[in-house]
């Protein structure tokens, strides 16, 4: 049976496997320690696709208020499917899926931040809508953590 639904601690290896064909290579203990924490707090929905045993999808979104914004933004973390079975409609689902949770929440918007290494992702995004910006910055601040 195939299913949209919020990941479980023991959803761990299968989270870790997918996290690794996007090169996040991260074991499956570290994966149940970050979910414990993620789990517990409602600023984060992790949502996953069920297909028979497995789970074969994977996005991940964190609420925050910003000064300018009547309601809070969604910002997607991570988001894959199986390298397998992709471009079959789960990606679509589940984005769908955190857009429909996003509204009920009275979001303002929802942004993601895609690598230019994954260009096949950009076209994906923007037939679901999002417009493209010019830059992100990031600056690593611990190596260690």
């Amino acid at each position: 049976m195939n299913c949209i639904r919020e990941a479980r601690v023991s959803d761990a290896k299968d989270i870790s496997r997918l996290l690794g064909q996007m090169d996040y290579l991260r074991s499956e203990e570290f994966v149940t320690n970050n979910l414990k924490k993620m789990l517990s707090d409602n600023s984060y929905k992790i949502i996953v696709y069920q297909q028979g045993e497995q789970v074969v999808g994977l996005i991940t979104l964190h609420f925050y208020w910003q000064i300018v914004y009547a309601g809070e933004v969604g910002t997607i973390g991570f988001f894959v499917v199986d390298e397998t079975i992709r471009s079959q409609g789960i990606g679509k689902a589940l984005e769908d899926y955190i857009t429909k949770i996003s509204k009920e929440r009275n979001c303002a918007l929802i942004e993601v931040y895609s690598s230019m290494k994954r260009i096949k992702a950009h076209p994906f995004y923007e037939r679901q809508g999002y417009k493209a910006y010019d830059k992100f910055f990031m600056k690593e601040i611990n190596e260690d953590v």
